[in-house]
């Protein structure tokens, strides 16, 4: 079995550049517990990191930061990995 088989399509995302209040704002509209990051490049829009719930807990609220000073960039956790819808799923594994 493929990993496109069993993968999510609809992903919830926000750019590097917004607060962590608005990528918050995203999470709860999506039910999501991360957003998928992206950065504008030449090339058009490129995924660079994961924002999850966990990063939020961590670097805002449990250091009593306002979400609205923050941006996304700086609490991510980068270095996305991608791989072919085609990939079979013990291989990604």
């Amino acid at each position: 079995m493929a990993v496109g088989e069993i993968c999510s399509r609809e992903v919830a995302v926000v750019r590097a550049d917004e607060t962590v209040l608005d990528a918050a704002r995203v999470m709860r509209a999506h039910h999501a517990g991360c957003v998928v990051v992206l950065e504008e490049t030449a090339r058009g829009r490129v995924p660079v990191g994961l924002l999850t719930d966990r990063d939020i807990v961590l670097a805002v609220v449990a250091k009593e930061v306002d979400a609205s000073a923050v941006r996304v960039s700086e609490v991510i956790t980068r270095g996305v990995v991608a791989i072919p819808e085609a990939t079979g799923i013990a291989e990604a594994i």
